[in-house]
């Protein structure tokens, strides 16, 4: 039905424009309303408790905020879990890495979505809580649409597996959702499973467009950046070309702006005189500073300056002689939208990507 358009929208933001802070805006004002907010990691889920007390004083009441898992657990598969499994309760999540134990068959139930009888795995409990609603004639959406007229889910993009059957399930029911993320900044997984496989990672846009196809839904663009620079915000795009541009809000000048490379001998005097923080790919860099984070535990932050330490597939997209996809494309976006002003790459070789400087220490 074309009413669904409306009742179900997913937003598209570009890296700093703001989608934590407007999903905390609208909560807010929806005071005869029973909103959840939902998001995966801790980080984010913690951020949204921060924007809320910062600006308003408390959590009101007429707002819930999970962690994903702790929704799934309490809000969906242990109300109707007898429906599928009636021997024990349902304790707790199993983190699962990679995928939990293969070649057990759907049919022994205990073993297939359990460890220990008492921990369901996280690749399995989307599927669980997607059979329990089906085998209770939809008890599981019924009690959410009781609880709930607003559902947002923040870094939507993180959402793999069968998570992507329970938002299909979640946009038939007839609460407003709302789904805000950037495919651009896939860097946490919910689950490594097998199912939904082609709209893994930077891929679940095409998920969400083909639903939009079906009428289930809307898809909807934030381009305006209110982080990064123009100059920042230009070349974050030439790493997803056929995405829409950019636009800053960012008009600062400070005297050093733009993007940068950093020579090895000069690097030092460049993080006295700047104090950017630096970003790494992962703790494997030899690289040591003060103010030191992985890519991806910066998502979702802003700084003023970053200084990034380039792997060598970096490197090689830098100068023209390779490509980025998957994670490290990923990760790279989330490194390079985290400035303000300037973004520094540590490297010795040339760049020829139009905008990028070589530094150079004063008066040398």
């Amino acid at each position: 039905m074309f009413t669904m358009l409306s009742n179900n929208i997913v937003t598209i933001s570009a890296a700093g424009s703001g989608k934590t802070t407007t999903i905390v805006d609208e909560a807010m004002v929806k005071t005869d309303s029973k909103v959840l907010i939902v998001t995966y990691t801790n980080e984010n889920l913690n951020e949204i408790k921060r924007k809320i007390i910062k600006k308003y004083g408390f959590i009101p009441s007429h707002i819930k905020i999970q962690g994903w898992y702790s929704f799934l657990l309490q809000e969906c598969a242990r109300p109707y879990q007898n429906f599928i499994y009636d021997k024990k309760r349902i304790e707790s999540i199993l983190l699962v890495e990679g995928r939990s134990p293969a070649y057990i068959k759907k049919a022994d139930v205990e073993k297939y979505y359990f460890a220990k009888g008492t921990l369901i795995y996280t690749d399995k409990i989307s599927q669980f809580i997607y059979e329990c609603n089906k085998k209770s004639n939809g008890l599981v959406i019924n009690r959410l649409e009781k609880m709930y007229d607003h559902i947002y889910i923040d870094e939507v993009q993180d959402l793999n597996g069968w998570d992507l059957d329970l938002i299909q399930m979640f946009f038939k029911s007839s609460i407003k959702m709302s789904l805000v993320g950037d495919h651009r900044q896939t860097t946490y997984k919910t689950n490594n499973a097998a199912r939904n496989g082609k709209y893994s990672g930077v891929k679940i846009l095409d998920f969400f467009l083909d639903l939009e196809k079906r009428k289930k839904c809307s898809v909807k663009y934030r381009t305006e950046c209110h982080r990064s620079n123009q100059l920042i915000c230009d070349f974050a795009d030439t790493l997803y070309p056929i995405m829409k541009k950019t636009i800053s809000k960012n008009h600062e000048e400070t005297g050093h702006d733009g993007l940068f490379t950093v020579n090895e001998s000069e690097v030092t005097d460049y993080i006295n005189t700047y104090n950017p923080v630096v970003l790494r790919y992962d703790k494997r860099s030899k690289f040591d500073a003060e103010k030191i984070m992985n890519y991806g535990m910066s998502k979702g932050l802003t700084f003023d300056r970053v200084l990034i330490i380039p792997t060598a597939p970096i490197k090689k997209y830098l100068m023209k002689k390779g490509e980025l996809e998957g994670e490290s494309l990923s990760k790279f976006y989330v490194a390079v939208t985290r400035a303000k002003y300037s973004v520094a790459f540590l490297m010795k070789e040339s760049v020829t990507f139009e905008g990028i400087r070589a530094y150079q220490v004063a008066n040398s």
